[in-house]
């Protein structure tokens, strides 16, 4: 059972070291980051019939757009949009033309004047002149009946070429301008208006005192030629009817609006609300989880882009991801629970969105908890039925969490970074309240905004407390080393150095005064100063197993390596490097501390004992040099750089006898030039300008300690003086 437990945890450690275990661990964190979003969105349902008593109040769970009632009233709107009929001017125009056409003809046409014959005085001539008019009447007659053969026979042809020409052209205008007044002086007619409006002309002209022929004659042409002057256009209909639905505003059912009271009868309207809510138990909001789906995995695959373009180091340690993971979904629970979406018991005010940044920032920077936190106010507000309140006051409480802790040097910076999210929380609530409410103050008003304001200050109280409490949970679960943990591991009252201070003494000053020289120069070059300074106190604790071996333990000027072979001297003091590696998991201490202690030497040659036994041996042996190097490894990170270099620098400058600043500034840059020639800071990140600052930096430490003193007068001084 024990091997196939071991051979399981094989497996299972060599499937976290490939990448579809980072695949593994996405499909997790997002189905659990979508199923938390989604838990307690979903609302009661009911099963009720129209015509049914509703059982109780049912009020609104969440905002939402009635899609239902919106698409009928935008149909309503639409069909109440009557068809749209263009006016076509040339269509008038032609109609005045077609039904004056007769009456144009009959005064363009020049009828000859027959001249009356003096009484007894006819002659031959005059009569053949009259035969000739007659004649030209019957050629006009029949030419009048060939083009409008509505006119009938001669007899009322030459009729109307015989009314007079005024009586014409006042018919003329007359018809013209009834025409155009009963087609709605240009704005035309519809196919439904024509006959309503051809009798009205035929009134006017019955009524007008015109010749009974002539209007006959135009009575029967606007029978024949009357017609509709607008032309029905689909395409124009279409786009009014489109505009008028596009003006129908969404129809919102707001949260906590009530939907049916108790003992009311279920309506339509009603089952229509509770179905666009996802209330009836026939009904499901498919459209609304899958929105919620894709904006979850553009969050998530915004996170994902972030930390493979920008943080690839996290993705390449699994346990990393998995402390985002957790991080993101305690804090939307927390949301949930504070914030009132899956208890009545709650405010929006009261969300401790804060707490993710403050622990992101603590265990990792700020750069990487603004990004996660910013998005994931974003996820709080739809999650809160995207309340633009919620968004407002999430961000500000994120981005206060973040820059609030960017340095934690002691326990009490984790209760001031709460106290200024309360701050932030409760300036950024008056601003809200102003903006909703302006100056405008009342009883009422005022006792709301109190209420917000003590919830906002709970907020960063929450957050911080919260954030204080799963801290060590999340370093002891993941193995992770916080500035917090790195305090703690600070305290005198730590097994550890106690132990340093009463059974190594010397070794414990040494380490003190290393930490002040790390910390000094973490400062001036970026490095984490809190890590230089705990790494510096316990970087020496496997001295602890042969404390007297050490110079700085021994006392009386006894030293046990002046009866012991070099090699075997060389054997002891490397030999602490790994003392101290199995204290520190002794102790539990963390892994970047235990780094430290393995590194801190690199592989350094103990020159003292090397030059010894080479004087003893009387020649170079470059196996004997081998032999007499720390096994290593050489630092890894900035700060096991410098704690190497502050170690040595500490113990050089101790040595020398008579220490002013131009020795100190010498002793410094001998030592830091030797590790950078013997190779020992080739797989750290410092650079030739950091290395320099670090020497600036130690040099400066040693000045406040080395600095000249005055000598005190004694008291034969002191009575030459009062002499």
């Amino acid at each position: 059972m024990k091997k196939r437990l071991r051979n399981l945890q094989k497996k299972i450690a060599s499937f976290r070291k490939q990448r579809e275990y980072l695949v593994f661990q996405g499909i997790v964190l997002f189905i659990a980051l979508l199923a938390t979003v989604a838990i307690g969105i979903m609302p009661a349902q009911y099963e009720l019939e129209e015509g049914e008593i509703s059982p109780e109040t049912i009020y609104a769970s969440r905002t939402v757009i009635d899609q239902e009632a919106t698409s009928l009233a935008r149909a309503e709107a639409a069909e109440q949009v009557e068809d749209v009929y263009l006016y076509d001017a040339a269509v008038e125009k032609k109609v005045v033309n077609q039904v004056t056409a007769l009456l144009t003809y009959l005064l363009e046409t020049e009828v000859p004047s027959p001249q009356e014959p003096q009484p007894g005085e006819e002659t031959q001539e005059e009569e053949n002149q009259g035969e000739t008019q007659e004649n030209q009447l019957q050629d006009m007659a029949a030419q009048l009946l060939a083009d409008f053969p509505e006119v009938g026979d001669e007899k009322k042809a030459l009729a109307l070429l015989a009314i007079p020409k005024e009586d014409v052209q006042h018919t003329l205008d007359l018809t013209t301008s009834t025409i155009h007044t009963n087609i709605k002086q240009g704005k035309g007619i519809k196919p439904e208006e024509v006959e309503p409006s051809l009798q009205n002309i035929k009134t006017d002209l019955l009524q007008a005192q015109i010749s009974p022929l002539l209007r006959d004659l135009v009575i029967a042409r606007l029978d024949e030629h009357y017609q509709h002057t607008r032309i029905y256009s689909p395409e124009e209909t279409a786009a009014q009817r489109r505009r008028a639905r596009d003006q129908v505003e969404d129809i919102v059912i707001l949260k906590g609006a009530k939907i049916i009271d108790k003992g009311e009868a279920v309506t339509a309207a009603h089952l229509s609300q509770l179905r666009a809510l996802g209330m009836l138990e026939t009904s499901f909001a498919y459209g609304y989880y899958m929105g919620l789906t894709v904006l979850i995995l553009c969050v998530f695959s915004a996170w994902g882009y972030y930390l493979y373009r920008y943080r690839p180091e996290i993705l390449a340690v699994p346990s990393r991801i998995w402390i985002i993971g957790i991080i993101v979904i305690l804090t939307l629970w927390a949301a949930k629970i504070f914030g009132g979406m899956l208890f009545e018991a709650g405010s929006i005010y009261l969300i401790p969105a804060a707490m993710a940044t403050l622990l992101l920032t603590i265990i990792f920077d700020v750069n990487l908890s603004l990004i996660f936190g910013i998005t994931l106010s974003l996820v709080i507000a739809v999650t809160a039925g995207s309340d633009i309140n919620v968004l407002v006051m999430t961000l500000i409480g994120s981005i206060a969490g973040a820059y609030s802790v960017t340095k934690v040097n002691q326990r009490s910076d984790l209760t001031r970074a709460g106290l200024l999210v309360s701050a932030a929380n409760a300036v950024g609530i008056i601003g809200l309240t102003l903006i909703s409410n302006g100056l405008a103050l009342t009883e009422t008003s005022v006792q709301r905004t109190l209420v917000d304001l003590a919830m906002g200050v709970a907020s960063g109280i929450i957050s911080s407390i919260i954030a204080i409490g799963l801290l060590p949970f999340l370093e002891s679960s993941f193995g992770i080393t916080t500035s917090v943990r790195l305090l703690e591991l600070a305290n005198p009252n730590q097994k550890p150095l106690k132990r340093l201070l009463l059974e190594a003494p010397g070794t414990y000053n040494h380490s003190l005064m290393v930490g002040n020289l790390a910390e000094a120069a973490a400062e001036a070059v970026g490095a984490d100063p809190v890590l230089c300074r705990v790494g510096s106190y316990y970087h020496d604790l496997g001295k602890l197993t042969r404390p007297y071996f050490f110079i700085e333990n021994q006392f009386q000027g006894y030293n046990p390596h002046d009866k012991l072979p070099p090699s075997l001297s060389s054997m002891i003091l490397t030999a602490h490097v790994r003392s101290g590696v199995e204290l520190a998991r002794q102790y539990k201490l963390p892994p970047v501390i235990i780094d430290i202690i393995e590194q801190h030497h690199g592989t350094t040659l103990i020159g003292f004992f090397y030059h010894r036994a080479m004087a003893e041996r009387g020649n170079k042996d470059q196996l004997l040099e081998d032999r007499f190097r720390y096994e290593g490894p050489k630092p890894q990170f900035k700060e096991a750089g410098i704690i190497m270099l502050a170690d040595s620098v500490e113990a050089a400058v101790r040595s020398l006898s008579q220490p002013n600043q131009f020795r100190i500034e010498g002793m410094v840059d001998k030592i830091v030039r030797d590790k950078l020639a013997d190779g020992q800071l080739d797989q750290c990140d410092l650079t030739l300008r950091d290395l320099n600052k670090i020497s600036q930096a130690f040099v400066k430490v040693f000045a406040g300690i080395y600095h000249k003193r005055i000598a005190y007068p004694t008291e034969k001084d002191l009575a030459k003086v009062s002499l």
